[in-house]
């Protein structure tokens, strides 16, 4: 007997459940937007999470089955954005819906111990409405091994998660809390691991009557500081080894941000950066290869779970979230490694879903949607389709993010006609990148950034200062021509357009909750 069938049948026993759920799907303070009427039956939520995927990799031939089985049958969201473009902020932003000046999480030296309310999580809100909440992943948040070892994060009730810092072999990882190690053969490989790890949860767990939650958090095509064992990517993405060499001719994208020649309209600690010559573009074109190469598993992975989920007879009752945490630079605006800078190659992702039509209230599938959407908004969407809350232990969390159902149901009454999104990044004065602390506010045409702190060339430590940059979307999307040039703040345009950027910024800094929503916190302005 199916679950539906079975959940049938208990609809008399489980009315005050679903009276409980539908209150919830109104909301209070903190609760996802109000939508269509609760299904009958809740929805599994499958989220797969890559990890430093660019838009230029997505989907592209390396992932031909993520196309065929999520794009082409769901809706591709064209213009999602990472409101930090660092791994631990942007996941910290995926389970509590809230910007990073809100949850703490500003960067990745802050990492898991600077995240508030640890225990008011979106999986704690899941697995207290009735989910079964299952994370399975090369990453969690960085530094959660430092913090906790090998302890289930609140509100797993499956917890299969490597401890180990990036590795496709020999890695460390806890199975429920129990340390488990592997080695370096070929089926070590993390990728191979987690699939098969996901495939059996979904074997387990899907025939039961309680519907789960599933975040796959993939490794590639992340990094690594190890050697490839069965290949040649050392210190690189490492492809899994029947998939070595398959890009190795690949060229290296070539936008017109690439080694941008003309750096003069940029801030000075940015216009410094050298060009980059022969050597380092081979090391680009190399380190793109064995990415592009190590989401050929990921793609792999994706078909996988997407039939396990099939065989279960839960297909139509599933709803599947592809996503990536934050991009990467290969050289565009002449940067060769890192992220985190709010340029469109750092902070703009992939955003697919998968959804099917009972849960979108009956509405046509929309093949892309073009709104400004961002991370924030994935807690509150997954929320609303859960008949959740924000909510645990007597406290609920205000989230920044909207639940994205009323684009995807065509019920699009108070959804911002010009929805303005943060971005934003703080560290200490151990800096990572030549910036320190910024704030951005992006706009489907417009982004202007403001600098707080720089690196220091002479001592090496963050320096107060205030650069500006603003690029118009529409005709600069590369960001080739700032209309700050030189970042000086006398040097933008003394126009409406700023004074409203300039005053819409200073808002989003300190924004919390949704107007309509939420009650107002702390007397402080409402997020977009």
């Amino acid at each position: 007997m199916t679950r539906l069938s079975r959940l049938t049948l208990a609809v008399a026993l489980t009315a005050a459940t679903s009276t409980v759920a539908a209150a919830a799907l109104a909301g209070s303070a903190g609760s996802a937007n109000r939508g269509p009427a609760p299904h009958p039956v809740r929805p599994n939520i499958v989220l797969i999470q890559a990890d430093d995927q660019t838009m230029n990799q997505f989907p592209g031939p390396d992932m031909a089955r993520t196309r065929r089985l999520l794009i082409q049958r769901g809706t591709e969201f064209t213009d999602y954005t990472a409101t930090t473009a660092e791994c631990c902020p942007s996941r910290a932003s995926l389970i509590t819906g809230q910007y990073a000046h809100n949850n703490g999480v500003t960067s990745n030296q802050v990492g898991y111990t600077g995240l508030k309310g640890k225990g008011d999580v979106l999986p704690v809100w899941l697995r207290r409405s009735g989910y079964r909440t299952m994370h399975v992943g090369a990453k969690y948040l960085n530094f959660y091994r430092e913090f906790a070892g090998p302890k289930v994060a609140p509100g797993w009730s499956n917890w299969f998660t490597v401890l180990s810092h990036t590795r496709y072999y020999d890695y460390t990882l806890s199975n429920d809390g129990n340390r488990g190690r592997r080695g370096h053969r070929r089926r070590d490989y993390i990728t191979r691991v987690l699939a098969k790890e996901a495939h059996r949860l979904i074997d387990e767990y899907a025939p039961q009557q309680r519907p789960f939650y599933l975040q796959l958090d993939e490794g590639a095509p992340h990094v690594t500081r190890t050697d490839d064992p069965h290949g040649k990517c050392d210190l690189k993405a490492i492809p899994d080894p029947r998939d070595e060499g398959k890009f190795s001719h690949a060229p290296l994208p070539d936008p017109p941000s690439f080694n941008e020649e003309d750096m003069s309209d940029k801030p000075g600690f940015l216009r410094r950066a050298p060009r980059l010559g022969p050597i380092a573009k081979e090391r680009l074109r190399a380190k793109w290869r064995c990415a592009v190469a190590s989401l050929i598993g990921v793609d792999r992975s994706v078909k996988q779970v997407f039939d396990a989920i099939r065989r279960s007879g839960e297909l139509d009752r599933t709803v599947f979230i592809y996503i990536s945490d934050n991009g990467l630079f290969y050289g565009e605006h002449r940067l060769s490694k890192g992220k985190v800078f709010p340029y469109e190659e750092a902070i703009r992702m992939p955003l697919v879903m998968r959804i099917p039509k009972p849960y979108r209230d009956g509405a046509p599938r929309s093949e892309r949607i073009h709104e400004p959407v961002a991370n924030i908004d994935l807690a509150p969407t997954i929320l609303q389709l859960a008949h959740a809350k924000p909510c645990a232990w007597g406290e609920c969390r205000t989230m920044d993010g909207r639940s994205l159902m009323p684009l995807l149901t065509g019920h699009r009454r108070g959804w911002p006609s010009d929805r303005a999104l943060l971005n934003e990044y703080r560290v200490s004065d151990v800096p990572d990148y030549s910036t320190c602390a910024f704030a951005a506010i992006r706009t489907a045409t417009e982004m202007y950034v403001e600098h707080y702190r720089v690196v220091d060339r002479t001592t090496g430590e963050c320096e107060d200062t205030l650069q500006k940059e603003r690029y118009d979307l529409r005709k600069d999307p590369y960001e080739l021509n700032s209309l700050c040039p030189g970042g000086m703040p006398d040097s933008c345009p003394h126009d409406e357009t700023q004074a409203e950027l300039e005053a819409r910024l200073q808002r989003l800094r300190q924004c919390a909750g949704i107007a309509g929503r939420d009650k107002r916190v702390h007397g402080r302005p409402y997020c977009e």
